[in-house]
């Protein structure tokens, strides 16, 4: 562990109100130097809101903040990065059409002077920030083709460009792989022995227990009871700290009474991928698909809406061959809806209402008279609010303004709203809490109980466990193994990895 030091950062009393939520409410929190503090609640419980605040992009309504025993307001969020405050958001926040290098300095550096510097030392020094992180990239290069992970130790590596003294980490391993995983907690210790402080928000509470050194737990808007070391807690506790009750998981049953047939697909092909695949579902059943992130499942799910055309093999819905040109196509003319796992870029627009974005594709059901009702467009939003327990002040509000579990709940009504017989969930519950996230598995459990057919699209095994029917296994874009679920997480658990590993020695 590294040395601990007074504190690095402090927060006296700070609130920050938005319309209709107090975010926070007069929190008390630091940050000692060589430390990583993790920080864990509900979604909306308070967390971002911290991080955005600390780092500059927020401004508290009341409250005091000290660095190094210096009290600091920043005016904007680049202001904080110079100073030593790093941050990297759950989404990534890379400029496509710059370099390696560029995207590295581009936060550090004023367009003054990005016209003088020297190209050769902005080479030079990108490659020493990334030999920190392990990350063995040409500069010069794109990162078009990078991986997640690669752009998450990228943004790591540009907060090292500023001497970053802070660094601020939220829901850093929810769109990569456990070999990934693994190496980016072992950066991050190398960072917290270095003496860097780091703030660490995470939903995967076996990491929060195997990395923190202290844990703070926020509930709606407050911090709940003191700071306290993982051996101090038990994951029981914790859990009760973070919803106010116990985790109740209710198991799911076996399920085996299947008898129609809604979706064959026999050697379909898609122009983006060079692997053909053949599956079934029927009707009320929940398919999982697992595998690691890259492994061509949300490839081939894009093949069934359109978006990558079948060049080859056929598709059937409901006994009939079909051809899917696009979204709209496919869920207007066959029933088949997709929720995509990147909420904010693809599956939200982020400064409309919640009931903006509910009805923004079935725009026909609040029409009155050619015209949309805003009175209907309300009374619709109302019901899935109530019905998906979104928390919010009303259907108005922002869905830029809401948590990460309330909008991927707002996605989800989208869905309902369209009524699909067909649903392609892409992984439903990245960066939500443990208490949505059972919510939102029995919304799920639920759907399929009342007839409709569900894609379920997950890395998490767990997830997939629980809730499916049966499994497909993909590696290296395709399936590699498919198995009846037997509701038992380490005898599935072991087979599918003993496929993955099968086929990984068989290639």
């Amino acid at each position: 562990m590294g040395m601990i030091s007074d504190n690095l950062l402090e927060l006296k009393d700070v609130t920050k109100v938005f319309p209709g939520v107090r975010a926070l409410n007069k929190i008390n929190f630091d940050l000692k130097a060589g430390e990583i503090h993790a920080l864990v609640g509900e979604n909306g419980a308070g967390k971002s809101t911290l991080i955005n605040i600390i780092s500059g992009m927020f401004k508290p309504d009341e409250g005091e903040i000290f660095i190094d025993g210096k009290k600091r307001m920043f005016p904007n969020a680049r202001a904080a990065f110079v100073a030593g405050i790093g941050v990297v958001h759950q989404e990534r926040n890379l400029i496509p059409t710059f370099t390696v290098a560029e995207n590295l300095y581009f936060d550090s550096l004023s367009k003054k002077a990005i016209s003088v510097v020297s190209r050769a030392k902005m080479l030079e020094e990108a490659g020493k920030a990334m030999e920190i992180v392990e990350l063995n990239l040409d500069p010069d290069s794109s990162i078009t083709f990078l991986s997640a992970a690669q752009q998450q130790m990228l943004e790591i590596a540009r907060t090292l460009t500023v001497n970053s003294k802070i660094l601020l980490l939220d829901e850093p391993t929810s769109s990569i792989s456990s070999t990934e995983v693994e190496l980016l907690i072992k950066i991050i210790r190398k960072l917290r022995n270095q003496g860097v402080g780091i703030i660490y928000i995470s939903h995967k509470l076996e990491e929060v227990f195997e990395l923190a050194d202290r844990i703070t737990v926020f509930r709606d808007g407050c911090k709940v009871g003191g700071s306290v070391a993982p051996k101090d807690l038990s994951r029981e506790a914790l859990i009760e700290r973070m919803v106010g009750r116990k985790e109740a998981v209710d198991p799911f049953p076996v399920r085996d009474n299947f008898v129609k047939t809604v979706m064959e697909a026999d050697s379909i092909r898609g122009k983006m991928n060079t692997n053909t695949n053949s599956f079934t579902l029927r009707k009320g059943e929940i398919l999982g698909w697992y595998g690691l992130v890259g492994s061509g499942r949300t490839e081939l799910a894009r093949m069934l809406i359109g978006v990558d055309p079948i060049v080859q093999g056929s598709l059937k819905v409901n006994g009939e061959p079909v051809r899917i040109k696009n979204t709209k196509n496919a869920f207007g003319k066959y029933g088949i809806y997709y929720m995509s796992e990147n909420r904010k870029s693809e599956g939200l627009f982020l400064q409309h209402s919640i009931a903006e974005n509910i009805s923004i594709v079935s725009l026909n059901k609040i029409l009155k008279k050619g015209l949309i009702s805003k009175a209907r467009e309300a009374e619709n939003t109302l019901k899935y609010i109530e019905e998906l327990n979104i928390k919010t002040p009303g259907p108005d509000q922002s869905v830029g303004n809401l948590s990460g579990g309330n909008q991927q709940k707002t996605c989800i009504a989208r869905g309902l709203f369209v009524d699909p017989e067909i649903i392609i969930i892409d992984e439903p519950t990245v960066g939500i809490d443990v208490i949505t996230k059972g919510e939102i598995h029995r919304l799920i459990y639920d759907l399929a109980e009342k007839g409709k057919s569900i894609i379920l699209v997950s890395s998490d095994l767990a997830e997939i466990v629980r809730l499916a029917d049966r499994i497909l296994v993909f590696r290296a874009g395709g399936i590699c193994a498919e198995m009846k679920n037997r509701k038992n997480y380490a005898e599935v658990s072991n087979e599918v990895m003993n496929c993955i590993i099968a086929d990984s020695v068989g290639r």
